[in-house]
């Protein structure tokens, strides 16, 4: 089992931390992590029983893999700091957005593994959907480890690069969208006499529910919602509410805002 490093340990590589661990496919012994000033890493690491490393670079030297869960604008200072100390062979992966394959070459040497993997926060749970692209230098040994990695968390799709932003956009945003909508339904619930734990209980159910089913029949989306709206009933009367109201406009316009996709 290869050491895994884990530079930064806010959101995004906490829930995966804590994914890998809950899943079991790592011991908290086979993980190390490092973070910024705050303490937390070294907080989370005491919590985990995993390897709390006082600097990037220590971090580098002890992991086999190093996953680089930090916010693009400061890559390039963690690269040229962990740079001397990566072993040959060490596989990086990188969790942050818009910052492309083609940019992580210009602070690491030409042969360098690197992995594009955008998972989203139900990854802490071991429900996440991780977006994968690999560098043509990364070997199928080391894809199958990166795969092994986030397959232990969630599922996940292997893409050109160019989808990638899209990729992650779509299952990275998806969280919040999706909270937004249980909330709305549990408001609705609330206003006609559920107690805000009733309507909760049901709502966040019912959309995983819908969601399981959706994957374990393969089954469209329109197709159960066939399924459930009768003629002329209750649901389908609510169906063109949404319509009329315009809910799917406003989601595709939400990712298009949030990919930043100009018409």
């Amino acid at each position: 089992m290869k050491h895994v490093g884990i530079i930064g340990v806010g959101h995004l590589g906490s829930a995966v931390l804590k994914g890998l661990l809950t899943s079991g496919y790592l011991k908290a012994e086979h993980i190390s992590i490092s973070g910024g000033t705050s303490g937390k890493a070294q907080t989370l690491a005491k919590q985990l029983n995993c390897h709390f490393c006082a600097s990037n670079s220590e971090l580098a030297a002890r992991s086999g893999i190093v996953i680089l869960a930090v916010i693009p604008r400061i890559l390039p200072e963690i690269l040229e700091e962990i740079k001397p100390h990566l072993k040959a062979g060490t596989l990086v992966i990188s969790l942050a957005a818009s910052f492309t394959l083609a940019q992580f070459y210009q602070y690491l040497p030409a042969n360098t593994p690197i992995v594009r993997a955008i998972p989203n926060i139900p990854s802490a749970v071991c429900q996440g959907m991780t977006a994968i692209s690999a560098a043509p230098v990364v070997s199928a040994n080391q894809l199958t480890d990166a795969k092994q990695l986030f397959e232990a968390i969630g599922k996940i799709a292997i893409v050109d690069e160019k989808k990638l932003d899209i990729s992650s956009t779509v299952a990275g945003c998806s969280p919040a969208y999706v909270a937004v909508f249980i909330e709305a339904l549990a408001d609705a619930g609330v206003l006609a006499g559920l107690s805000r734990e009733e309507a909760y209980l049901l709502t966040t159910q019912a959309v995983m529910g819908t969601a399981s089913l959706l994957l374990a029949d393969n089954m469209l989306p329109a197709q159960l919602k066939d399924q459930v709206c009768s003629p002329g009933g209750t649901t389908i009367r609510g169906v063109a509410q949404l319509e009329k109201w315009g809910m799917r406009n406003a989601v595709i316009e939400a990712v298009k805002a949030s990919a930043k996709i100009n018409d």
